[in-house]
């Protein structure tokens, strides 16, 4: 008989593999359940952690200033694109637009929802905005043309809905499309935007709750070289009594609450590899049993304890490498297959599958899987390894 060091280990694994194939399948399907939600969590985490650190990013400021009771009405509207309106007094944005450390300030003002007759748009948000001082909507256009009376620009979101028409009614009045923004990934995306100036031209009916004057939103963008904290606080001196988001703090409560989505997940993953490991500990404990007078004959015939090893870990390796490349693949599946379902996950969906992280993530699964089950099967193994040969061959 050859040495078996010299064995084709893919060929003797999958020949182990395939005598009980049920009882293997099964170790094959624990490892890659462990393998697609340890794949799944780190994924979400990724795509939820990215949204909110991005968030401001995308709308170009490093403060933004709302109403203190509106804090977090203002993080779904940029979170999660729902339509939200509140109000404050402009005297705020007077108050802060000239301070030494504001390198460029701007607001908004947000409306009740688009009414359209019939092209009405649903979740529409209605922004009226300063051009001259803009930095947050004309980044997002490609050659933005200056707004004219009755002229708007629209979110992506609304675009999609709008196609190719360009003339709608809106308060009664006729109004143009002349542009429409990039994706955002911000509740820009379901915007329509128009001239602050166009605001006189509205009855004071047809504005609702709104009180000329007011302002929703502002968004600061501070000088190279100052502390943003410095900055929030001098804003605080200034007015105690408004609401304060920067880059590192929007989203505060889906930042706990994604730290506790992590525990369960954490708990979870823990549970699952302690079961995947006992499965795979009884899966090779029954094949020992069942293959003693086959290493005994081996070990008979000039087999040494590292061929007996090398053996069954490669069956062992065979096993989890399918089960943790299927994992894989369901993770990734799981995660596309449920963004729609979250806001926040929304622009994961065009997120490429081979990004850098996602290749980190998806070998951090596969070797996760595959020490799970190699770690369940080495005490058998290693116990298998240690049989003396004449005993092994002399068991029925």
């Amino acid at each position: 008989m050859s040495n078996p060091g010299r064995l084709p280990l893919p060929l003797v694994a999958w020949k182990g593999f395939s005598r009980k194939l049920f009882r293997n399948i099964v170790l094959v399907i624990a490892v890659a359940l462990l393998v697609a939600l340890l794949v799944f969590a780190l994924l979400f985490k990724q795509a939820v952690q990215e949204d909110i650190d991005q968030a401001t990013k995308r709308l170009g400021a490093d403060i933004v200033i709302v109403p203190a009771k509106a804090k977090s009405m203002a993080e779904e509207f940029i979170l999660e694109s729902k339509e939200k309106i509140f109000y404050m007094d402009r005297d705020i944005y007077d108050e802060i637009k000239d301070m030494e450390e504001i390198a460029a300030s701007t607001y908004h003002v947000y409306l009740n929802t688009l009414d359209s007759g019939c092209c009405s748009i649903i979740e529409g948000q209605i922004v009226a905005f300063d051009q001259d001082n803009d930095f947050v909507i004309k980044p997002w256009i490609d050659n933005p043309v200056p707004l004219k009376k009755g002229e708007v620009y629209v979110g992506n979101y609304v675009w999609e809905y709008l196609g190719l028409i360009d003339t709608m009614a809106l308060f009664g009045q006729e109004i143009r499309m002349i542009g429409h923004l990039e994706t955002t990934g911000t509740g820009l995306d379901h915007g329509l935007f128009m001239r602050l100036q166009d605001l006189d031209d509205i009855t004071d009916e047809a504005l609702g709750i709104y009180k000329r004057g007011q302002i929703s939103i502002v968004f600061l963008k501070i000088k190279e070289g100052y502390d943003i904290d410095r900055v929030v606080a001098s804003i605080r001196d200034i007015n105690p009594r408004v609401g304060i988001m920067t880059s590192g703090n929007i989203g505060a409560d889906v930042r706990t609450t994604l730290r506790d989505i992590v525990r369960v997940f954490t708990i979870t993953i823990l549970i699952s590899s302690l079961l995947a490991t006992l499965l795979a500990w009884s899966t090779f404990s029954a094949l020992a049993n069942e293959r003693r007078r086959e290493v005994g004959i081996l070990r008979a015939l000039g087999a040494k304890k590292s061929h007996i090893i090398s053996l069954f870990i490669s069956e062992a390796f065979f096993i989890s490498i399918i089960g943790a490349t299927l994992g894989v693949f369901a993770g990734h599946y799981l995660i596309y297959f449920l963004a729609e379902d979250f806001h926040l996950l929304n622009s994961l969906s065009a997120a490429p599958w081979l990004s850098s992280k996602n290749i980190i993530i998806s070998t951090i699964g596969c070797l996760a899987g595959i020490f799970i089950c190699l770690t369940g099967a080495a005490l058998p193994v290693f116990r298998l390894a240690q049989l003396e040969p004449l005993l092994a061959i002399k068991e029925e």
